[in-house]
């Protein structure tokens, strides 16, 4: 047996022992823990998700011992799926979470010795501890952080912006409106809450003026958590640019995107992970499973399901020197676990063909000039022979045929399927105004 399964297998075990609920699942599933003893033993285990554990069970039951012990801290999941769950940490742990959260900032951007402001703009509940950095929280008032950049950006060597996508966008360009010349400050952007789009990350790099081939640019990469499972779960550094090289590349060529992923008009998150920190599966549907392996987790899952696809990525040696010619530094990710997050696999239909959110996310952002002109929420629906898209504008930035033309046309690039195409006035929209940046958008109509 590995080492890496035997750590699993003390997982599961050290589970199955302490959770009173994940006793009792089970046992309704007629599972004894001690026939648990190879890997396709682990697989065939019941999958556990928020409803069979967090809306069934009483918080304490799915905790260690059945007690919630002393908590420093809990955190909310969005509560998206109609279900919240949360994450529980220990008052003993904090001081190493918080010491874990700046190791991986020093890594990234030596924050230990560069005077660095971080400006949390997540959604309110979601915290990132940090003794390294002075860190302002300012949740989704892009106003705010605006404000801190101008106030006190020129007092740090760099700044760090956490937060959507979307809002992001909007932070940079309230900012660029209010004279904030973002090009003169060094500005990171770590970007959470939902899948993102590899023109999206183009378009922040303009907007702050970054020169993504200089060596010690600035970096704007993707970190996935999920609530009960934990913060940056899944990430695209460390290693330094690699990953994001590597997507990079597989976005702007056809041929090394069908060589390593098998296709596909667009290109998903690539993320990395610790494999000894979770143990991933995908199933046959290619739902994402995660176990947790540290012992000192208060609520432990086994075999959970986040609600989110993907699969598992091999780079062919074939096809290494393709990639390094494209830039790709190869030789960082030998030996590195790497996945594709392709969002929740939610689509609506064009008659029989399916329509992605995500594709039409790329599709928003591949032009610069029509990017401005989109607060990036839209909502999708299905036809009996085309899809339908809603495209909301900023403020100020009326509809017209020309839009509609243009926008489809971008479409068009990563959607093979027929999509009608209209633009909304801001206010006339009706969904997405600034008080859902609380709140994880939702792309379909027909949800």
């Amino acid at each position: 047996m590995s080492q890496p399964f035997e750590d699993v297998l003390s997982a599961f075990r050290r589970t199955a022992e302490r959770v009173p609920a994940y006793r009792a699942l089970l046992s309704e599933a007629g599972v004894r823990p001690d026939s648990i003893r190879n890997l396709d033993d682990f697989r065939s285990l019941p999958v556990t998700e928020k409803r069979n554990t967090f809306q069934r069970f009483p918080i304490e039951e799915l905790c260690l011992d059945g007690r919630l012990g002393r908590l420093g801290a809990v955190l909310t999941s969005s509560g998206h799926s109609g279900v919240f769950a949360f994450g529980l940490t220990e008052a003993d742990a904090m001081p190493a979470t918080t010491q874990w959260i700046d190791t991986l900032l020093d890594m990234l951007f030596r924050v230990r010795s560069r005077p660095t402001l971080l400006i949390n703009c997540l959604p309110m509940g979601v915290k990132v501890p940090t003794e390294a950095c002075t860190l302002a929280e300012t949740s989704v008032r892009p106003d705010m952080a605006v404000a801190l950049v101008a106030a006190f950006g020129k007092h740090y060597e760099q700044v760090v912006l956490v937060g959507e996508a979307a809002f992001v966008k909007h932070v940079l360009e309230l900012g660029r409106s209010r004279g904030v010349a973002w090009g003169r400050h060094r500005v990171h952007v770590i970007v959470g809450e939902e899948p993102l789009a590899e023109n999206a990350r183009g378009y922040l790099e303009g907007l702050l003026e970054i020169d993504s081939a200089e060596a010690d640019a600035p970096l704007v990469i993707s970190s996935m958590g999920v609530a009960e499972l934990g913060l940056n779960l899944f990430f695209e550094a460390p290693p330094h640019r690699a990953i994001v090289q590597l997507r990079r590349a597989l976005h702007r060529s056809k041929e090394l995107r069908s060589a390593v992923l098998g296709g596909g008009d667009w290109v998903p998150c690539l993320f990395t992970y610790d494999p000894q920190r979770i143990y991933v599966e995908f199933d046959a549907e290619e739902s994402l499973l995660v176990s947790t392996l540290s012992p000192w987790t208060r609520v432990p899952l086994i075999r959970y399901r986040t609600g989110d696809c993907g699969a598992f990525v091999r780079i062919p040696a074939t096809v290494e020197p393709a990639l390094a010619d494209a830039g790709v530094p190869v030789e960082q990710l030998r030996g590195l676990p790497l996945v594709t997050i392709s969002g929740r696999g939610h689509h609506v239909r064009a008659g029989d063909a399916a329509v992605f959110p995500e594709a039409v996310k790329e599709a928003l952002y591949h032009s610069a000039a029509l990017a401005e002109r989109t607060t990036a929420n839209f909502r999708l629906a299905s036809g009996p022979e085309r899809a339908r898209v809603r495209i909301q504008l900023v403020p100020g930035v009326e509809p017209n045929d020309e839009l509609n033309r243009a926008f489809a046309a971008e479409i068009a690039r990563y959607v093979a399927a027929p999509v009608d195409v209209r633009t909304e006035p801001y206010a006339a929209f009706g969904d997405g105004m600034a008080l859902d940046y609380e709140r994880k958008f939702t792309y379909l109509e027909d949800r």
